[in-house]
């Protein structure tokens, strides 16, 4: 296999986006919480194309979708067992609704769509 994770720290190519990972909730006095991990990584961002919004199932749906390409952290969506990372760029959230894994390419993708201005 072709490993592409030198494209990913090319300097025409990447730039630094946040992965906010959340921890497994757990039950403090009766109230559940869940802790958060704030990650930099070193990555590509792009505005997500037609042919990965067509892969979506609610592609008519989803608005501002960016997608995220790193080789540093695995980026999750929400399954039984954890929920979605959020990543940051440029000051805009964004929660990611897909995730490939390309470890064996050297990288990881993952679709995400706008939430908001961080506050």
């Amino acid at each position: 296999m072709i490993d592409v994770s030198e494209l990913i720290h090319d300097p025409d190519f990447c730039m630094n986006f946040s992965v906010v990972k959340k921890a497994a909730p757990v039950w403090v006095q009766g109230e559940q919480t869940a802790t958060e991990t704030n990650t930099i990584v070193e990555g590509i961002v792009l505005p997500s194309s037609s042919k990965d919004i067509d892969m979506l199932p609610e592609a008519d749906h989803a608005h501002g979708l960016k997608t995220f390409f790193t080789d540093e952290c695995s980026l999750d969506v929400t399954d039984t067992e954890k929920t979605s990372d959020t990543c940051i760029y440029k000051g805009k959230k964004y929660k990611l609704l897909y995730a490939f894994d390309y470890a064996e390419n050297g990288y990881y993708k993952a679709i995400g769509t706008l939430l908001g201005d961080t506050e």
